[in-house]
């Protein structure tokens, strides 16, 4: 089974950011001995319990500090942004670390104030499928084929490329995916087992009405999913306990600063709308003891016919993350 990792870079109750950079560093370079396949960063902005606003600044400090592991985004949420940019942005860092750098490309508008500080100025919104064709031909340095930029280039040129992704819930981002003939990245976050099959048997399938017959273009999935794990139930109740306030907190008005930690969220008191929330959100996360959350990562493998999986280990406390990955990849091999 390939494992790849989606990293927050949470900053815990009590810390910094510089203390959450340093430790996505040290768990970047553990998941690399482990033999995990790559380690991304999500994009969130105005989540003051994260560091990761900018993905493509951490990307460059993990693979300054890691040798072969694949460095990616999770994602980039291309609307917001130039194609142009963003093509300069990562041919730098695939200038820099050669076949180690992977955009997952994602089109979540993110909190209404956000997206409109992002967008300010702008006349109208972009067109995703046409910012991807776009970073295909800047990466590729073609300037003969049509387009409005046609003698445009990105630098520096280089002779390989990042390698692309389609993040996605839906038929339309699975569609996108299959179109453009690139791998497929879907969340399970507590969606139906008949959607979430829907979605990637979609995928599946117009893939191979997009490209028949073509060994060089095949259909990829990568699950991803939120997955809690500790030596012993005690600590795992514990670890569930931080991870549902920190779920529900997200969703407020007015968001904590860091991730809570256990104690808080032992100490915190719910009403019966917050408990139902909490029923609800178990549903998104897979935990239990290290052959427990093997066998239901293998579970979902076969269940939905996947290429890899992509773990979150968005737990609370620097050695409980790292003993995490540990885990499960002991587990798992």
């Amino acid at each position: 089974m390939k494992l790849s990792l989606l990293d927050y870079v949470p900053i815990f109750e009590g810390r910094s950011a510089q203390e959450a950079f340093n430790h996505s560093v040290e768990l970047a370079q553990t998941a690399e001995q482990l033999g995990y396949e790559r380690y991304w960063v999500a994009e969130h902005h105005h989540v003051p319990s994260v560091a990761s606003s900018a993905p493509e600044m951490v990307m460059m400090m993990l693979l300054e500090q890691t040798s072969s592991i694949r460095i990616g985004s999770g994602g980039v949420m291309l609307p917001h942004y130039s194609a142009y940019k963003v093509a300069e942005q990562f041919k730098i860092m695939e200038a820099r670390h050669p076949h180690r750098v992977d955009m997952a490309i994602g089109r979540s508008p993110s909190f209404k104030n956000v997206n409109e500080a992002l967008n300010e100025f702008k006349t109208h919104q972009p067109d995703l499928t046409q910012q991807i064709d776009d970073l295909n031909k800047y990466f590729a340095d073609d300037t003969q084929e049509p387009h409005r930029f046609m003698s445009l280039t990105a630098t520096p040129f280089i002779e390989s490329a990042p390698l692309m992704y389609i993040l996605g819930m839906s038929d339309r981002s699975a569609e996108l995916a299959a179109q453009k003939g690139l791998p497929f990245v879907v969340a399970r976050m507590g969606q139906a087992p008949a959607q979430l099959n829907k979605v990637i048997q979609h995928y599946r399938h117009r893939f191979e009405e997009y490209h028949p017959s073509n060994a060089t273009q095949q259909p990829y999935v990568i699950i991803a999913a939120f997955v809690v794990t500790a030596d012993h139930e005690e600590m795992i109740d514990n670890l569930m306990d931080a991870l549902h306030l920190w779920l529900m907190r997200i969703n407020y008005l007015k968001q904590p600063p860091s991730y809570p930690s256990i104690e808080t969220a032992q100490q915190r008191t719910y009403s019966q709308r917050e408990l139902e929330k909490i029923a609800k959100d178990k549903k998104r996360i897979i935990s239990g003891l290290p052959d427990e959350v093997a066998q239901q990562l293998s579970d979902l493998q076969n269940d939905y016919d996947v290429d890899e999986i992509m773990i979150l280990p968005h737990v609370f406390g620097e050695e409980n993350r790292l003993n995490l990955v540990k885990l499960v990849a002991n587990a798992i091999h």
